[in-house]
């Protein structure tokens, strides 16, 4: 209707549904998606709302809104977020691809700040949140005792190096 106006068209060919309350809340639901003032957290809760409400799996979803599943997936990935990111998101502070790589830390919100604060583009969010989790993964691996051993030889030598500790 919206886009006939906007034609200039007066007459429009229309499709009348005789469709039970739940199937006209499936369609409602489904249309509300399309929107294009939807920001993608309002579109995440919109394809949750598909998937428990009315079984649909991702694949289902993504055919049906004509999006890669991988779109729906990752979209739907985002509500796993705390709800101040998910917040940020709805206001713009920051944007979906800013906070998709956050997924799953537990200092997400302190790295949404940093975000804000230095304005970080996503590819930027991406290299940090990387090297974070690198950071993390040899911390937790390494003993702290062949860190300092590491950490002495490094001063010694005056050179770079890296101690694997294997089970052998």
């Amino acid at each position: 209707w919206l886009a006939a106006q906007k034609a200039g068209l007066h007459e429009v060919p229309i499709v009348v549904l005789d469709l039970s309350d739940n199937e006209a809340l499936e369609v409602a639901i489904v249309e509300n998606i399309q929107r294009e003032d939807l920001n993608t957290i309002e579109e995440a809760k919109g394809f949750n709302r598909l998937s428990k409400e009315f079984g649909y799996d991702q694949e289902k979803i993504s055919k049906m809104m004509s999006k890669s599943r991988s779109h729906v997936s990752n979209t739907m990935r985002l509500l796993t977020l705390p709800n101040d990111i998910q917040s940020m998101i709805e206001e713009g502070t920051i944007t979906a691809g800013q906070a998709r790589p956050l997924i799953g830390l537990s200092n997400a919100s302190s790295i949404a700040e940093e975000i804000i604060k230095k304005k970080l583009s996503a590819r930027v969010v991406e290299s940090l949140v990387k090297s974070k989790k690198q950071e993390f993964s040899k911390s937790k691996n390494l003993d702290v005792d062949i860190l300092n051993q590491q950490n002495q030889l490094e001063e010694m030598l005056g050179l770079k190096l890296k101690i694997n500790n294997k089970k052998n």
